[in-house]
Parts: C-alpha cells; structure tokens; sequence
C-alpha cells in the first residue's frame, strides 16, 4: 500500500504546497498511515505532471493531488482524464454549487468558469464551499482524489470527504486514535525502568521522544466502534496514570507553559518570576495564555548582581558571600520577588548557562531554582548539560514543573535532581 502526494502549484507558491503536504501527513498519521513521496510541480510544467501522475497511479496505489484545478487551467482533471483513459463529464452538482458560490460572494460567472466542473467519467465529486471549484475522486483503477490548492481548506475535505472511503478502500474498518502522554521531571534510566512495567502492565505499543528533559509517549489505539475506542483510551490512560501518575502533566496538545497557566488561573493563584539566566523566557511562557494578567504580576530580568541588590533587594552580602549563583541568592531573590509584587508565589531562577569563565564557582549548566509562598520555601540545585540555549530551555521547563507540582498538589521534594 503506497500513499503518494502530489501538489501542483501555480506561481511557485511552494508555501501553499508545504502547508498541504504537512496538514495531510497529519491527518494520515492519526491513522498511523505515512506518505511513501510528495511531489512538487508547477502547473507550467504540463509533460512533468503527466509524468509524474502516470508513476504514481501505479496499482494498488492511493494518490492524493493538490491544486491543478483553477478555472482557467483545469490541469488536474485534464491530465487525469489522460492517464486514466476516461473522458471528461460535466458535474451538474458541481456546476450549481460553483453558481451558489459566485453570487453569495458576488463574482461573476461566466461559461468559462464552468470548465472546472468537468471531471473524468465515473468521478465521485468533493463539494468545496469555500472558493466553488469542488474535487474529486475515482475508486477504479486505483484510488485517486484531487482537490484544489487551498491548503487548510483541502485538509477538511480531505477528512470530510476522502478518508473514510480510503480506510475503506484499505480494509481499516475500526476506528483509531493517536494519544500522547507528556511527562516530565524524570532521568533517563528511572524512565526506561518505569517504562519496561509500563510494557508489561498494558497491550499497546508505546513509543517515546525526549525533549529538553521532557518526555512524549505516543499510541495508537482503536476499537471497532467509538464506544470501544473510548473505552481502549480510558485503559491506556489508566495504564501511563499507574506507572507515570507523578510525572505526568498533560495529553495530547498541552503544553507545560499552558497548564501551569490554567491551573494558577483556576486556583486563583498569583506569581512573580525573578529571572536571571533564562532573561525573561519563563515569564514569556506564562503569559501565552489570553488574560493572563489575572495571576502573573511581575517577571523581571535581574540579570547582573546590580539588578539583583539595587532592584530587587536582594542582600548584597549574601552575593558577597556566596556568588550569584548559589542556593542562598536563589531563595533570597524568590522571596523579595514574592514580596515586592505581594504575589502568592515567587520563583527564581540563577546559574551558569555559559561559556566557563574564571569567575564561575560552578560548572556551567549548574542552576538553582527556588519557590517562595506561604507555605512552601525550596530551593534545589540542577546541572543541566548541553548547549547555552539548551541550559535556558530545561531551567525554564524544570521551572515551570515545579509551578505544576505545587499546584498539583504533589511534594517538590519528589522532582528528582539533574533530570
């Protein structure tokens, strides 16, 4: 079974075809299905794209074209009808709806327009409500669906339209969806060790991507009907919550920045961030979020040890002492952030994202993160490797871990250090 993606662009818009190719492989992929090749052609390029159709509708093929099908060019259904030795036949459905079209957005119509309405003999027609030039898909000899080049439009008929007759066509007849489990705060091997029980304690394949200390679990699950595809979910949900339950932070989509929002909004929660190395990041992250002034109060860079004392307050004896970089100034910096900003949360971040330099009184990538509130005062050091941005990315992630944990309800003392 080969799934094979051509685009056919006019103007060189390759944006317009690279936005299709990526929202179709999505789509596919929640089906656990991959396009074997994309091609791009532009639509001057009238001997390629023969060509290039003929290859791919090879049998026991599934090609799916975009673009092509604009009223004065009518390449697609042109071709089409070559490569397939059908003729051409007008869609009186098409045809009304391309009328219905025109005038709701007051364009003119003219016989000339009418020439997108013809497609290969025994074509099945994809209502398109957006411009009016509709697609089309043949069952025989292969499975061949066109549609134009308007990329989220073409991705909705496609779903709507296309993939319930192609998993038809490929014998899928069980409904599937992907799930991702997002964990955080775990090292490599206490991970791989979890995640061997995992294996052994559920009947899905689970994959799993790091990213900047972040975990993603991945799966396919599906069950002959919604209720059972339900079902499935709620038992590989219950099988990561088991063995995951104090790393686990979101499904899907979510992002740790969001769900920290969330719950400070719904908890009705306020923070103050004081950041050193990570210059803003962190307090970016939180207000992503559309009204987030209601719990995020004040983020402030203290970036040089004057910032630190002169502005914040922090006691300058402690830097003195102990360096900018050490548990003391990092505590010291949580709790006048939290007050200064009267804030019912204060965090702060310091280290050393680097490069080394004489003054350092640790190995870069050290770091130091505290949290001050009412009831919870901590501070913890990490050592993160890698590259300048690569130390920034984790202290903000850890940060904003540890925002998720306190509100959570799980103790910080379970986040494991030099994760």
């Amino acid at each position: 079974m080969d799934i094979k993606i051509l685009v056919i662009v006019d103007d060189y818009n390759f944006a317009d075809a690279g936005e299709a190719i990526k929202g179709l492989s999505e789509v596919l992929l929640h089906y656990n299905l991959r396009f074997k090749e994309a091609v791009i052609l532009p639509q001057t390029e009238r001997d390629s794209i023969y060509k290039v159709m003929s290859y791919m509708a090879s049998e026991g093929s599934f090609v799916i074209v975009c673009g092509g099908m604009k009223e004065d060019t009518c390449i697609t259904q042109n071709i089409a009808s070559e490569v397939f030795k059908k003729g051409l036949a007008r869609s009186k459905d098409a045809a009304d709806l391309m009328k219905l079209v025109y005038e709701f957005n007051k364009k003119q119509l003219n016989s000339s327009n009418e020439k997108a309405c013809y497609f290969p003999e025994n074509s099945f027609i994809i209502p398109n409500q957006n411009s009016g030039i509709s697609g089309f898909y043949l069952t025989e000899p292969i499975f061949f669906a066109a549609m134009p080049l308007e990329p989220k439009n073409a991705v909705n008929m496609f779903k709507n339209h296309i993939l319930g007759k192609m998993l038809g066509k490929l014998g899928i007849n069980y409904f599937i969806k992907s799930r991702k489990y997002k964990l955080f705060g775990l090292k490599e091997k206490e991970f791989e060790r979890l995640f061997e029980r995992l294996k052994n304690d559920s009947e899905y394949n689970f994959n799993f991507e790091y990213s900047y200390g972040e975990i993603i679990l991945s799966v396919y699950i599906n069950g002959i009907s919604t209720q059972k595809l339900n079902e499935n979910i709620k038992a590989a949900d219950a099988a990561v919550l088991r063995t995951f339950k104090e790393y686990l932070y979101g499904y899907d989509d979510d992002e740790l920045n969001i769900v920290c929002s969330y719950l400070l909004r719904e908890k009705g929660v306020s923070i103050a961030l004081a950041e050193s190395l990570t210059g803003g990041y962190i307090s970016n992250k939180l207000t992503d979020l559309p009204g987030s002034s209601v719990y995020f109060i004040y983020g402030g860079v203290v970036y040089s040890n004057y910032s630190k004392t002169d502005i914040l307050g922090v006691d300058s004896g402690i830097i003195e002492k102990d360096g900018a970089v050490s548990e003391s100034c990092a505590m010291e910096m949580a709790n006048q952030v939290r007050k200064k900003a009267q804030s019912d949360i204060g965090l702060a971040v310091t280290g050393f994202a680097g490069p080394k330099t004489q003054y350092d009184n640790y190995p870069v990538g050290t770091v130091f993160i505290a949290l001050s509130s009412a009831k919870v005062k901590e501070v913890r050091k990490y050592l993160f490797t890698g590259s300048r941005l690569d130390v920034k990315a984790y202290t903000a992630k850890m940060a904003l871990f540890w925002i998720y944990r306190l509100l959570s309800g799980t103790p910080l003392s379970l986040i494991k250090e030099e994760c």
